[in-house]
């Protein structure tokens, strides 16, 4: 956990905001990317997102938790981003269209696509409280502390859900 807090001296700012968005861009990219099916749209959320918190330290405000913090502004972001989309369906191009960063082989493009596919088929058929929980979980992999911190739900709470949101996912993939 990274606890941040805006020093006096901006040079160390920069770095530590750097540090953190080396640590946490790629897992959050992954978070959104999942919410909004759409790459380009992802991406620009995560900017926005890193651009608010830097914003929000700025005004000399103090984060305890930054990785929470984050998780909490993206989320914020996405939900401003289906406010502002008209309610279109997604198209499977669109789930498939992914600019690849490095040159993965054929095999692994169709193994991606296709678990991508499967994946976000199996999770839209979740109850949105369930599919929420179990993407931090299992997907973000965050821990129970840290979802308690962005979802304001209590430990007990999340277990809970957890639980019967993946037993309705067993029971949809049978």
């Amino acid at each position: 956990m990274i606890e941040l807090i805006f020093p006096n001296q901006k040079p160390e700012a920069e770095i530590q905001f750097m540090q953190a968005y080396d640590n946490y861009s790629r897992n959050i990219l992954r978070h959104i990317y999942i919410r909004v099916s759409n790459r380009s749209a992802a991406e620009d959320i995560l900017s926005e997102t890193f651009l608010k918190t830097w914003q929000f330290l700025r005004q000399g405000q103090e984060i305890k938790n930054l990785k929470s913090f984050l998780y909490k502004v993206a989320n914020n972001l996405i939900i401003d981003y289906y406010r502002k989309k008209s309610d279109r369906p997604v198209s499977l191009t669109d789930l498939i269209k992914e600019p690849a960063a490095e040159a993965p082989s054929a095999q692994d493009l169709v193994d991606k696509q296709f678990s991508d596919v499967f994946l976000k088929k199996y999770l839209d058929k979740l109850p949105p409280r369930y599919r929420e929980i179990i993407i931090y979980r299992y997907l973000d992999e965050l821990s129970i502390k840290e979802i308690k911190q962005i979802t304001g739900k209590t430990a007990a709470n999340i277990y809970v859900m957890l639980h019967r949101g993946l037993k309705l996912l067993k029971g949809s993939l049978k």
